[in-house]
């Protein structure tokens, strides 16, 4: 898919976050001139996963439509704040990563680092529109900066909301999903090399066979009574 395409689809979702302080928040960053340029062209990380120009998009949009369906079976979620914490969680790596060839930290990453460059974005764009609520602010930035799950992973704080947890959780699962295929791909026999991100062998699956399968219904966890 074009990374046109994908971002057409990442500003749909978003158009349907129904608290408009949050919506217009959102848009602030997805109709800003200087950073959608950057954030189209740039790798979501410089090796580890989506390692390629587009790469943070396909990865953003993945990140939240695996979001929206941990909120189609968990109904306790709310779907606005989770939809932001995809949306916004590795935005600041439109600065922090050049999208030129090699695709090498910049002076700002390096220093500073995309959470807390997100998180200064938050705030930015925050305080421009009028009667945006503090506590809101709060919520989004909490997602940002514990979307690593880890003081020891870069994390600054911890998952303390449901949502933060959730967005922790589709990002792992989209970070790791996309690495385990780069070890596969450079595989030359049935098991990758040791030397990897993860310290072990990894077995190179078969083609995968056509599956037309789907989960019906929504909303299917339900708290223990």
């Amino acid at each position: 898919m074009r990374v046109e395409a994908m971002f057409g689809q990442i500003r749909s979702l978003t158009a349907q976050v129904r608290n408009p302080h949050l919506r217009t928040l959102l848009f602030a960053f997805l109709d800003d001139d200087t950073l959608v340029p950057a954030f189209l062209r740039a790798p979501a990380a410089k090796s580890i996963h989506h390692a390629y120009p587009g790469g943070l998009c396909e990865h953003t949009l993945s990140v939240m439509q695996l979001g929206w369906r941990a909120c189609d079976h968990y109904p306790q979620l709310d779907r606005d704040l989770v939809t932001a914490g995809c949306l916004l969680h590795d935005f600041g790596k439109a600065r922090e990563i050049s999208p030129e060839p090699g695709f090498e930290y910049t002076d700002e990453g390096k220093l500073v680092g995309h959470l807390i460059l997100t998180c200064q974005l938050v705030r930015e764009k925050a305080a421009r529109i009028p009667g945006f609520p503090r506590e809101l602010e709060w919520r989004v930035t909490h997602l940002i900066a514990a979307h690593h799950g880890r003081h020891e992973y870069g994390s600054p704080k911890e998952p303390a909301t449901l949502e933060a947890m959730v967005v922790h959780a589709v990002d792992e699962l989209d970070t790791r999903t996309s690495s385990f295929a780069q070890l596969f791909a450079a595989a030359e026999g049935p098991w990758t090399d040791r030397k990897n991100l993860y310290g072990r062998q990894l077995l190179v699956p078969a083609a995968p066979v056509e599956d037309d399968r789907r989960l019906e219904g929504a909303g299917l966890y339900r708290e223990v009574e």
